[in-house]
């Protein structure tokens, strides 16, 4: 056995329940405060006000007038100034033409141009239904016209060249002689509308006509607006009506019309509203007067009066449209 003396166990602490809040209770870094803390800004005075005004005021003088400094040199800028006008679309018009319409815009500087004022000018000629302008930099207006097409030669107190639309466009003189048009006739003495509505039917049957209008020398409108062709050669009268199709119509008669002319030589018009069927309107022949009785009656004894001598009636009148006429002459097609 051991000499060591041995060590006696100390005796254990008795616990102790110590309490975990030892001071005021404090929120967290990361949440929200339940109240906020408000800072009150400190109002400028006059002075700091006034001085801020004055920097904002120098920085806009400085910006404005960098900007037109800039704007003066780009619209003084000779590389700019409209040099060149390039036209396409206009076939009666010139290009010294389209420049007159256009004015002074040719000199001035491209960006500063009225594009809406230019395209006015051209539009208020006869001769452009409508045009386009646009700005290719940097000197150059590129034009686009639609010219219109004279179809017709409109009789109102002189010859003037028509659309299809019946717009006249210029008088008929030296510098239209070149145009070989049918004459649109029954226009003279009507103004505004009711020319308008006439001039428009007419260029209706020539637009529908097409290629064949060249075998037109006349259209004739009247005030029901029933439309009547003259051919160029013969000089047929068609009577057309008011409605289309007046192509199929005209191309049918010119297919029949050497057998026509054969066979109804003194037609006054043939009529080509109906159909399947063409009708040839022939003329009124007067009727030819009755002979005189070859051996008068032997004379009255003397002393009684002579009974007086009957003459031949006179020829009736020629009858016109519109009376009691003979049916016109039926021609199938």
């Amino acid at each position: 056995m051991s000499d060591r003396p041995r060590r006696r166990p100390l005796p254990a602490a008795p616990l102790v329940d110590l309490p975990l809040n030892l001071g005021p209770a404090e929120e967290p870094a990361f949440l929200r405060p339940k109240s906020r803390t408000r800072v009150r800004r400190r109002g400028r005075g006059l002075l700091g006000r006034g001085i801020v005004a004055l920097q904002l005021g120098g920085v806009a003088l400085v910006l404005v007038g960098s900007l037109w400094a800039g704007y003066s040199k780009v619209m003084a800028s000779e590389r700019l100034k409209v040099g060149r006008v390039d036209v396409r679309g206009s076939h009666f018009l010139s290009e010294g033409e389209v420049r007159e319409m256009l004015g002074p815009a040719v000199g001035e500087n491209i960006l500063g141009l009225d594009i809406d004022d230019l395209k006015s000018r051209l539009r208020a000629s006869p001769w452009v239904a409508d045009a386009t302008v646009r700005r290719a930099l940097p000197d150059t207006l590129e034009v686009e016209i639609r010219e219109r097409v004279p179809l017709a030669l409109a009789e109102v107190d002189r010859l003037y060249l028509m659309d299809e639309e019946g717009t006249l466009i210029e008088l008929y003189g030296p510098r239209t002689a070149g145009f070989d048009l049918p004459i649109v006739r029954g226009l003279n003495g009507l103004d505004g509308q009711a020319r308008a509505d006439r001039a428009a039917r007419a260029g209706d049957l020539l637009r529908d006509l097409r290629d064949l209008a060249g075998e037109v020398s006349e259209v004739q409108v009247d005030a029901r607006g029933e439309l009547r062709l003259v051919l160029r050669g013969a000089g047929e009268v068609l009577r057309m009506g008011a409605t289309p199709p007046y192509r199929k119509r005209l191309q049918t008669f010119l297919g029949l019309r050497k057998e026509l002319a054969e066979r109804c030589p003194h037609a006054e018009y043939f009529d080509l509203c109906f159909r399947d069927r063409i009708y040839a309107k022939e003329p009124v022949l007067p009727s030819p007067p009755k002979p005189i009785a070859s051996n008068p009656a032997a004379p009255p004894p003397s002393g009684e009066p002579e009974p007086p001598r009957l003459s031949a009636p006179p020829p009736p009148a020629p009858s016109v449209e519109g009376s009691a006429t003979p049916e016109p002459t039926e021609t199938g097609r």
